[in-house]
């Protein structure tokens, strides 16, 4: 997978995320498509063929997006592009471009879930391991609040499926939660905290 070049010189990191997107740009109202790559909290790296300048205002529209809840969610993000690349000529994208969220403004585009969070999520990376019906895995707990996490695995779960996680903490010693699975995917699966 491709890594974008720190252009922005951002202090985020950037987490891969490969779905194809559709871009529309605010102007024209011309709609493109194209494939994300990575994202992180307040930007995205994708790539496609339609020529855009930086500075556009574009909509970024996608299903299973890494800011919502539900994987079968479609939904659009508000972005001004910061920044275009051409590619090599071996890439299946004449152009790369880096897209930082845009503050929310009043938009015929729906609003992400993003925003709806009760409880924010934070970055945690740490490895976790699962157990749900006769299965037990691992898996890297990429983001947690107190009321879910993100976890990157290889298993595909059911949706409502109640599963035990235990979960190191800063001492490394391990916290035995229970968790109701509201999303999987190919790429992982979102849990929610249950008592």
């Amino acid at each position: 997978m491709r890594a974008a070049p720190n252009l922005e010189r951002r202090d985020k990191a950037r987490l891969p995320h490969v779905c194809p997107i559709t871009i529309k740009e605010a102007s024209s109202g011309r709609i493109q498509s194209g494939r994300l790559f990575n994202y992180s909290d307040n930007g995205f790296y994708f790539e496609s063929d339609a020529l855009m300048d930086p500075g556009i205002e574009v909509f970024i529209g996608l299903r299973d997006s890494p800011f919502d809840d539900r994987p079968s969610d479609f939904s659009y993000h508000r972005t001004i592009i910061m920044w275009r690349k051409e590619l090599a000529e071996e890439s299946h994208f004449f152009y790369g471009y880096g897209a930082q969220i845009a503050q929310a403004s009043p938009s015929p585009v729906p609003a992400t879930k993003r925003n709806q969070r009760r409880h924010p999520r934070r970055p945690f990376n740490r490895k976790v391991r699962f157990a749900a019906d006769n299965l037990i895995a691992e898996g890297l707990a990429v983001d947690i609040s107190a009321s879910g996490a993100f976890v990157k695995s290889g298993k595909m779960l059911r949706t409502g499926q109640v599963i035990t996680m235990k979960i190191p903490d800063k001492t490394g010693k391990e916290i035995v939660v229970k968790g109701k699975v509201v999303w999987s995917s190919t790429d992982g699966f979102g849990l929610q905290f249950v008592a």
